[in-house]
């Protein structure tokens, strides 16, 4: 697998330029076919005109942060590390996700936040979701309702988390396995997981993923998965702590 050792400070300006480039590959290549398989009943959010249209206008390509309580990011700063023309970020903080989850469940909180996503994805038409932690399941969700499919993701030490009719909450193994079964399903990708080396971000990610039942074993020298076509697999120094700079 990929090993990335350098400081905090530039860590996730290294992170956008090792996916970048694969998504631009990978993606750019695959708005044709996405769009020639377009069915009738799929969201507006995955209009292919529009994607298209942003290509041919060479504008920056809009990278979309969804923080479910997930802590601050200073995005204006991994912007500037990442030092490129051809991407910015934006953050959309869902309002009372935490609390909600807190208080009532994983499921309500998303119900609550899922017409703001909606009508983010509407309105800026971002072209690769970030998500992190809990954020795995925020992105399952979406696939599930049809308004994130076909698309990449960047996933920072992602936790499954139980949701009503989708993901079975009666074991850990059962949450990830569903989660995973909704996103490739769904055809996300290229997908870049990215999890800390500590002994706990080993067990509960990495080899969690790993499982035959998941996405296979990684490959040490690309960081690609056996069974989870486009996703790749980095490994950051630290804890779950990491995520939080």
């Amino acid at each position: 697998m990929i090993v990335v050792t350098k400081s905090k400070s530039c860590l996730l300006g290294m992170l956008f330029f090792l996916i970048f480039p694969l998504v631009n590959a990978i993606a750019d290549s695959s708005i044709t076919t996405s769009c020639s398989n377009k069915s009738e009943d799929e969201h507006p959010a995955q209009q292919c005109h529009s994607y298209s249209e942003k290509i041919s206008k060479n504008k920056p390509k809009l990278a979309l942060f969804i923080n479910a309580a997930n802590g601050n990011i200073n995005w204006e700063r991994v912007n500037h590390l990442a030092d490129s023309s051809k991407w910015k970020t934006q953050e959309l903080v869902l309002d009372n996700f935490g609390t909600i989850m807190r208080d009532d469940s994983f499921t309500a909180a998303l119900e609550n936040s899922y017409h703001t996503m909606k009508e983010t994805l509407e309105d800026i038409q971002p072209d690769i979701l970030l998500a992190s932690s809990k954020g795995i399941g925020v992105i399952a969700y979406l696939a599930s309702k049809n308004l994130w499919v076909k698309h990449p993701v960047i996933l920072f030490s992602p936790i499954p988390n139980p949701i009503d009719g989708l993901v079975d909450g009666s074991s850990y193994e059962l949450e990830w396995s569903d989660t995973i079964d909704i996103m490739r399903r769904h055809r996300l990708g290229p997908i870049l997981v990215v999890a800390g080396s500590s002994i706990d971000e080993e067990m509960l990610i990495s080899q969690a993923m790993q499982e035959p039942s998941e996405c296979g074993e990684v490959s040490r020298k690309t960081g690609t998965f056996e069974n989870c076509r486009d996703w790749r697999h980095v490994v950051v120094a630290g804890d779950h702590e990491w995520i939080h700079l």
